[in-house]
């Protein structure tokens, strides 16, 4: 909008891009200041077309943002209308997080809570 070429398909923050040897499955880590005041870690973006199980690949991403980010919440947003699932956030829910909120537009606020160094989520 501002004539600037964009270098980052994410937004501002830290990041960190996780996907599998066969690029059919992608998870997305940013930790920034978020305007909805969430604080943690967000999961800004997850795609599974795989045959893995989205909770295991989800758990798989909870133990990297754990060792990079010791501490923190995880949480992300789930717009049910985007979704095909009878149950929008499930797998994230199957992976140990839990249904939390919702936003003023209307999408859920999942979220798995601080996980502290020897200790399971």
């Amino acid at each position: 909008k501002d004539g600037r070429k964009r270098s980052q398909f994410v937004g501002p923050g830290e990041h960190i891009v996780l996907r599998t040897g066969d690029a059919d499955a992608m998870f997305v880590w940013r930790k920034f200041i978020d305007d909805s005041g969430q604080v943690g870690v967000n999961c800004a973006v997850f795609r599974n077309e795989s045959r893995l199980r989205s909770s295991d690949l989800i758990r798989q991403a909870d133990a990297v943002a754990d060792f990079c980010w010791p501490g923190e919440r995880h949480y992300t947003y789930v717009n049910s209308e985007a979704i095909r699932s009878t149950n929008p956030g499930f797998c994230f829910v199957a992976a140990g997080w839990r249904r939390c909120g919702m936003t003023k537009s209307g999408l859920k606020i999942l979220e798995r809570p601080t996980v502290h160094r020897g200790t399971e989520a």
